[in-house]
């Protein structure tokens, strides 16, 4: 008896299933995906440590502003912008949640809308790779950081950019520079495209929208501290190593490794540090000479004037102590520009994809484990 018909019957069952793996990926997929993830990330801190993690500051922030009380603030304060912590304040109020788990509803609920926004911008692939390959994007999502919410508001602005919604645009990126103080990168990119097309009105209502979001954020602060530049005050004393927040490129780079003894001791993380700088670097630069990416830029302007303002800034920032431990954090508003650019085409496997999603789960989770 012939065993062919079996054969051909093993191997077509094996094919289908290669390709329901490789099949293209769905924005279903990337937003069921993004709530596993995090689910994940949180149900192995809650097991390993205490959760949320992070002692500082958001949550203290966020309860300060809900009573209107700043005295029991962290000494480092006032430092962290406020955008995200007044967010927070009012998920918690609304909720009855504590703080310090309202801060968690809006990174995680923020994490799912950022890899969406993704998704409409650069399409489902360059999405799932953002979601699942940055330890830092997972772990800020799981624990109540400002990267989700910053980038939702970052990229809703170019959505918004592209639709001509220019107001729209400006008062996002307007607000995410409450949340991260490089979102006023992107709303300078759209002030130098609309000065490129000659529309002085635009640029007019787009400057008084910033203008108008920058003294409504700081008359609490003054009011409070007595100093409208407080923020800065504090990120200059803290973390600033000079007069200025940026020096040579690489340099601070190269500082924050010596200072965290990364060429003494190459420890998991800083090999981990070291491949996401070499990554950036790399990336970076195949992408400024990349065709496709001048040929976007001529499309989408705004965006690539962000790329490009961002790059040179996050090799430059000059926090050496910050830069190093903290660069794959800092990495990521330019991460869907690096993914989209840096290769001809990603991956789309799904066991390649779901291997470095844990990979980075495990990542994010075990400095807990080693402090337990």
């Amino acid at each position: 008896m012939s065993h062919a018909p079996e054969v051909d019957g093993q191997r077509t069952r094996k094919a289908t299933s290669i390709d329901f793996l490789r099949r293209p990926i769905s924005v279903e997929e990337v937003l069921v995906s993004s709530i596993v993830l995090v689910l994940l990330c949180a149900a192995l801190v809650a097991l390993f440590s205490h959760y949320p993690y992070y002692p500082c500051c958001f949550h203290q922030l966020s309860a300060a502003i809900r009573h209107w009380d700043f005295s029991g603030l962290d000494p480092s304060q006032p430092k962290e912008l406020w955008g995200y912590s007044y967010l927070s304040a009012l998920v918690a109020t609304v909720t009855r949640l504590p703080d310090e788990y309202a801060i968690v509803l809006v990174s995680s609920s923020m994490f799912v809308v950022a890899n969406y926004l993704c998704c409409r911008l650069w399409g489902t692939t360059v999405a799932a790779w953002l979601m699942v390959v940055n330890f830092w994007w997972l772990d800020g999502a799981a624990e109540g950081l400002t990267e989700p919410l910053f980038m939702a508001l970052l990229l809703g602005s170019f959505i918004a950019f592209r639709k001509e919604r220019w107001v729209v645009a400006a008062v996002l990126a307007s607000i995410a520079t409450t949340v991260r103080p490089v979102g006023i990168f992107a709303l300078i990119a759209i002030g130098i495209v609309l000065l490129a097309r000659q529309e002085l009105r635009r640029v007019a209502i787009t400057t008084a929208i910033g203008l108008t979001t920058g003294i409504l954020y700081i008359i609490p602060i003054t009011l409070i501290y007595g100093d409208p530049l407080a923020n800065f005050a504090g990120y200059h004393k803290s973390d600033w190593s000079s007069g200025l927040p940026v020096t040579i490129p690489l340099l601070p780079i190269i500082k924050g490794a010596a200072v965290n003894g990364a060429f003494l001791y190459w420890s998991k993380l800083n090999i981990l540090i070291a491949v996401w700088v070499l990554f950036a670097l790399a990336g970076t630069i195949k992408m400024a000479a990349s065709k496709r990416f001048w040929d976007y830029a001529k499309t989408y302007p705004a965006e690539a004037i962000f790329a490009g303002a961002y790059a040179p800034f996050l090799f430059s920032y000059d926090v050496p102590l910050w830069n190093w431990l903290h660069f794959p954090r800092f990495v990521i508003p330019l991460l869907p520009f690096l993914l989209s650019f840096s290769f001809e085409r990603l991956p789309r496997d799904r066991r390649i994809l779901w291997g470095v999603a844990l990979f980075n789960v495990g990542a994010s989770v075990w400095p807990m484990v080693m402090r337990r």
